[in-house]
């Protein structure tokens, strides 16, 4: 199964977003929750660095991605675009878990840091 797990501050910004494990809803190459969930993740990458200028702080290893808020200070508009691409994952995320609650699990937790 893969467990998405979501920090968010206290006002509900996306802190980080914790993926890992696998689906194991098909045979490697051709499992179809595990396709969604690296498109919306890698996607999402992209999006922040290529379109919004920021390097947010990733660790990727086999199973395992780790994106959390960029360590720099990041300003108004930034943030704002920086939360609206995750926010936007973070559905993609959710409905998948939805569709195939089997494979995919989701939780927010949320923590007494403050977005930067």
């Amino acid at each position: 199964m893969i467990k998405v797990r979501v920090k968010r501050d206290k006002g509900g910004n996306p802190l980080s977003v914790e993926i890992k494990g696998h689906a194991l809803f098909a045979p490697r190459g051709r499992d179809i929750v595990c396709a969604a969930v690296s498109a919306l993740a890698q996607t999402t990458l992209y999006a922040l660095e290529d379109l919004v200028g920021i390097k947010p702080s990733v660790h990727m290893a086999e199973g395992y991605l780790l994106i959390a808020a960029p360590p720099l200070m990041m300003d108004r508009e930034q943030k704002e675009k920086y939360c609206l691409l995750m926010e936007t994952m973070l559905l993609g995320l959710k409905e998948t878990a939805k569709a195939y609650p089997e494979h995919l699990s989701f939780k927010t937790f949320i923590s007494r840091e403050i977005m930067i």
